[in-house]
């Protein structure tokens, strides 16, 4: 009996000392032992489905979700303009478990769940929404995933991304989970002073987990057509916002010849997209047109309603990251680029 605590607790020592700082990709199979698990889950933690796939319904929502190995668990759902925590009063998978091996009554029966809810403005919700999308785009498969004989397993999602964290200690990953464990907090005692801390730690770690996105998200694709004259086509594959990119009085209608021309580009496009992408909170990306024909660049920005669209046209010369950069922040205005810098038009 000595030898065996012994070991396990050298095996729970160098556990702790390997804890996992980084999300991993998750299915939807959280307790995936079980059959109905997740329905079950799911239906319990977060109130009213619409539809009996409780699952599917799920994938689509912003969540933070808290399991334990033998406390309750507990998960903060973020809305459009309200913040919703809930919590169970036993362990729903233990319950689970017996109901399945033991043939206790259905956890659906006997699981009893507190909701708390807190209305905040829409602005607050977006900007944790943005931060949980960032955190879960980071997510990888690494080997040697640290695991321990118990602890708790966190879970965020955003738009049928799902990655998890096993018992992390420190870094970025322990900072996340501290903080929606704040706004858990924050929403069951209605504390107004923990929710506006908390959203000054989501700000820098949305910087964070924005820097720390693959490269793969930038790489220019080709989703070539024309239009007028030019061939068009986008760079950037899973963000949202991307830098727009046009080939200017050029006769291209193949699309191999289109990906050659391109491909001189491509590292050009990838690192501006990403550099515009970590330069605001809301970067504006603009057009960039190509225009062998054109001696100098001009940059023309308008506004419309509550955003800036710009479209900088520029010759070989000035296919610079200066120029291209700089002038993704400008405000309304046309702008000739004179003796290095950007004038305004008179």
């Amino acid at each position: 009996m000595r030898k065996t605590t012994l070991i396990l607790a050298l095996l729970a020592a160098v556990l702790c000392g390997r804890a996992q700082d980084f999300l991993t990709p998750e299915s939807y199979g959280i307790y995936s032992s079980n059959r109905h698990g997740n329905e079950t889950l799911f239906r319990l933690l977060f109130q009213k489905p619409k539809s009996n796939n409780a699952v599917w319904e799920m994938e689509y929502k912003t969540f933070f979700l808290c399991a334990p190995s033998f406390s309750a668990e507990y998960a903060l759902e973020i809305g459009d303009s309200e913040l919703t925590f809930t919590k169970a009063n036993q362990n729903i998978y233990m319950s689970l478990s017996r109901h399945l091996q033991e043939c206790q009554p259905d956890p659906l029966k006997v699981v009893s769940v507190d909701v708390k809810k807190m209305s905040v403005p829409e602005e607050t919700c977006e900007r944790l929404s943005n931060l949980f999308k960032l955190a879960t785009m980071t997510a990888t498969h690494l080997e040697n995933i640290p695991c321990g004989l118990d602890g708790t397993t966190y879970y965020f999602n955003h738009r049928r991304n799902l990655a998890s964290v096993w018992e992390p200690e420190n870094g970025r990953t322990a900072r996340l989970v501290k903080m929606a464990d704040s706004l858990c907090y924050a929403v069951s005692h209605h504390d107004t002073n923990v929710l506006n801390r908390q959203l000054e730690e989501c700000k820098e770690l949305t910087q964070e987990f924005k820097r720390a996105l693959p490269d793969i998200y930038f790489k220019p694709i080709y989703s070539i057509f024309r239009r007028g004259n030019n061939t068009y086509w986008t760079c950037g594959t899973y963000c949202e916002d991307c830098i727009r990119f046009e080939l200017a009085n050029i006769n291209v209608t193949n699309k191999d010849t289109c990906k050659m021309i391109a491909s001189v580009y491509s590292d050009s496009l990838s690192a501006w997209s990403r550099e515009l992408f970590l330069m605001s909170d809301r970067p504006e990306y603009p057009t960039v047109v190509l225009d062998k024909s054109c001696d100098t660049a001009f940059c023309e920005a308008r506004t419309y309603e509550n955003h800036t669209v710009r479209k900088i046209t520029l010759s070989d010369k000035l296919w610079r990251r200066d120029v291209i950069l700089s002038a993704a922040m400008l405000p309304p205005g046309r702008y000739y680029f004179v003796e290095g810098q950007w004038k305004k038009e008179e």
